[in-house]
């Protein structure tokens, strides 16, 4: 049997118990960041459409569409995170 109390430690560290890396350098939580961006993207141009629709070329009625879907995609795209976490 070999005697695991005496063996030498690893010489390299990893990834994840190096404590002076930077938060969000892990590739988990890259992947989900990046559901919060697309789908903050997504929920804008969506506004953008439905507000060219209802308040025709006006460009402050556009602008408040994107901002309006971009708020709502980025909420999504937590909901995203929370539940993909889970898992």
């Amino acid at each position: 049997m070999p005697h695991s109390k005496n063996r030498h430690p690893h010489k390299h560290v990893h990834q994840h118990d190096n404590p002076q890396a930077a938060p969000g350098t892990h590739p988990k939580h890259k992947k989900t960041n990046q559901s919060i961006i697309v789908a903050s993207i997504f929920f804008a141009l969506i506004g953008l459409g439905i507000s060219f629709f209802i308040a025709g070329t006006n460009i402050i009625g556009l602008i408040a569409g994107a901002v309006i879907g971009a708020i709502a995609g980025y909420i999504f795209g937590l909901q995203v995170n929370k539940s993909l976490a889970k898992k």
